[in-house]
């Protein structure tokens, strides 16, 4: 019996309430709330459905900027069981990046997409990144932090677009949808294969 993208969306949803999503806090509010936003942005945008289901299990694992997890690492393929091994992949990598190391990349003119080195802060290793795992890396990283800027009690003005350890060197902001590009966005899309949003096709 195949299994449709509906289907798909339905065992995520079902996966985020049996282990607490809805009673788990969040920035504004609870993390369930929180990730279903991010799916919204995605697939408003155009994303995927695999880029919408990592939407909206990005936070399964913790992340470096929201430490909390509603799954221990050790048991993945019980995530895999829910949004598929490609999902989860990119739920993985998203959760695993050091930001303080990363971010800087994105942002630095000086940086290449030859020269990106991905630092998995829970195997403590470095590696080089694909470009199709950036750019959706990236993908995730707008949709996030623009559903927070929406979210935002002072509106997508009172929250920038990185966290701290990128905000200095881009000085923009997050918009509500469809989002405006400031110095940062168009950097990083560079280094993300010339894309800027809305998302295009995967």
């Amino acid at each position: 019996m195949s299994t449709t993208p509906a289907d798909r969306r339905e065992a995520a949803l079902e996966f985020l309430r049996r282990h607490g999503a809805a009673s788990t806090p969040h920035i504004f509010g609870d993390l369930l709330s929180h990730l279903v936003g991010v799916e919204a942005l995605v697939r408003s945008w155009g994303g995927s459905d695999t880029v919408a289901l990592a939407a909206l299990g990005h936070a399964t694992y913790g992340t470096h900027g929201f430490e909390p997890y509603i799954l221990e690492r050790d048991n993945r393929s019980e995530l895999v069981g829910a949004i598929g091994p490609e999902a989860e992949d990119l739920v993985y990598f998203y959760a695993s990046c050091d930001r303080d190391a990363f971010y800087p990349q994105l942002t630095s003119p000086a940086t290449g997409p030859d020269d990106l080195r991905f630092p998995d802060r829970f195997a403590a290793e470095t590696s080089q990144p694909s470009a199709e795992y950036v750019t959706l890396f990236v993908d995730l990283t707008f949709a996030n932090e623009v559903e927070l800027a929406v979210a935002s009690p002072g509106g997508p003005t009172g929250w920038t677009c990185w966290p701290t350890s990128a905000r200095t060197r881009a000085g923009g902001r997050a918009r509500a949808s469809p989002p405006v590009p400031t110095p940062c966005c168009i950097r990083v899309a560079e280094r993300s294969g010339g894309r800027t949003h809305p998302l295009r096709s995967f």
